[in-house]
């Protein structure tokens, strides 16, 4: 099956605009959107990390939007929708580990908080 018809989702991708002051000091983030692009995510894993005072489960998720999508790993995914764009979220917003491109699609690393 081509990687388009596999994307049955909608992202919603934002951009960090914070700006830096002249001493590289880092402003509190400041995400904008960035395009809403058609896609898919799955869930890759799920880990359950310990600390002493908390325990989270961390999701690994992957993705897929289409070649020539604008998008770097300091972005983020605010979050995802079926196609018909209808209310309910399937995924909440996650940061992107890493981009690669493939011959017909750009694969995305993803990581979130469950």
């Amino acid at each position: 099956m081509p990687a388009r018809q596999a994307m049955v989702h909608r992202l919603y991708l934002q951009r960090n605009a914070a700006a830096r002051d002249g001493y590289v000091h880092k402003s509190p983030p400041d995400w904008q959107a960035l395009a809403t692009v058609a896609g898919r995510v799955w869930v890759a894993t799920e880990e359950t990390e310990y600390d002493a005072e908390v325990t989270a489960v961390i999701g690994r998720y992957r993705g897929i939007v289409p070649l020539g999508t604008d998008v770097t790993e300091k972005d983020r995914v605010e979050k995802v929708l079926n196609r018909a764009d209808t209310p309910t979220q399937l995924f909440d917003v996650m940061a992107i580990d890493a981009v690669i491109r493939r011959k017909n699609h750009v694969e995305l690393h993803l990581q979130g908080h469950v």
